[in-house]
């Protein structure tokens, strides 16, 4: 247990683990982030201060995106101690990692687990500008290449 990041979720559910237990999306709210398909969005900096016309996924079901609390409005509750801020990117990371679970899992059901793995890998890692590759780490490609999807597709 303890396995928590939306990366490792979805290697490890490629590798076959189908149970999962950890704190990192509410330790994550505590600090300030959001969980999104490219990683983590620090709402603490100052870069989401101004950002009033955006949630942080206008596709996410949880109550600070459905009720248009903007990104740059977390951030002022952030920045002020606000405990809703907390409360509100709690709910956002935990609807964030069942939505991430149930695509797997839907996937999965579909035969169409490797088409997702690439997508997500390719949101995860964007292309490099100088090379046009996905950085994606080796022990991710070893990972998935040992659980049956071929990297060289990606």
């Amino acid at each position: 247990m303890g396995v928590g990041y939306p990366l490792d979720l979805v290697v490890c559910t490629a590798l076959g683990v189908d149970q999962y237990d950890c704190v990192y999306p509410t330790r994550t709210a505590r600090f300030g982030v959001a969980l999104v398909d490219a990683g983590q969005m620090k709402l603490k900096q100052h870069e989401f201060a101004l950002q009033t016309d955006s949630v942080i996924d206008p596709d996410c079901p949880c109550q600070a995106c459905t009720r248009n609390v903007s990104r740059g409005r977390l951030h002022a509750l952030l920045k002020s101690s606000n405990p809703l801020a907390v409360q509100l990117l709690t709910q956002h990371n935990v609807a964030y990692m069942m939505g991430l679970v149930e695509r797997m899992r839907s996937a999965i059901l579909k035969g169409e687990f490797s088409t997702f793995v690439f997508k997500f890998l390719r949101t995860h890692f964007p292309a490099s500008p100088s090379d046009g590759k996905h950085p994606i780490p080796l022990w991710v490609q070893e990972a998935l290449e040992a659980a049956g999807i071929n990297m060289a597709h990606l």
